[in-house]
């Protein structure tokens, strides 16, 4: 309950951060910034997810024995490979409009996440030891949804353009399940 609490606080906290200090910037500029950001994270963004759709049947081969496990881990492994390789490109962007600092921090984070659980559970099918896997969906749910929520803030302020499909960013399935739950 506590770390529910705090993940409140830190999205709210996202959604106060004063927007920009300097005061030869305009809402012109601004807005640009923005637009320019989010065209260099959509790729990655809908890389990540078109990836995170792999999983599923493999794990389901596994669980139905169409699989063995050394075939699962190598090709949870290929996987787990795609999503690290995400974390990088994400962590590297350089042109992130000062007021979506922290929120690009947090949510460049909620990849570095995706690559534990990913590792954990490839390296789990073996034994099937899928009770000690890491529980950071709802972090990086809370951590999605403040980006997501500070992007519309700041594209409102600025009357930027944004996808439609970022509506669906923190909503679903994060990580996937094993065991098919």
């Amino acid at each position: 309950m506590r770390s529910r609490a705090a993940i409140v606080v830190a999205a709210v906290a996202l959604l106060l951060i004063p927007l920009g200090c300097g005061a030869d910037t305009t809402t012109a500029d601004r807005r640009q910034a923005l637009e320019d950001y989010v065209e260099e994270v959509q790729p990655i963004r809908l890389g990540i997810n078109e990836l995170l759709d792999k999983p599923d049947p493999i794990l389901e081969g596994y669980r139905d024995g169409d699989l063995s496990a050394t075939q699962a881990q190598r090709r949870m492994g290929r996987i787990e490979r795609g999503a690290a390789a995400y974390a990088v490109q994400i962590a590297a962007l350089e042109d992130v409009p000062e007021e979506m600092q922290a929120a690009q921090d947090a949510y460049a984070h909620t990849f570095v996440l995706q690559d534990t659980y990913l590792s954990a559970l490839t390296a789990a099918l073996e034994e099937r030891a899928f009770d000690e896997l890491p529980h950071f969906q709802n972090e990086q749910r809370a951590a999605i949804i403040a980006w997501r929520t500070r992007l519309e803030v700041l594209a409102d302020r600025w009357d930027a353009k944004l996808p439609a499909n970022l509506q669906v960013a923190g909503r679903g399935e994060i990580s996937p399940s094993p065991t098919g739950d």
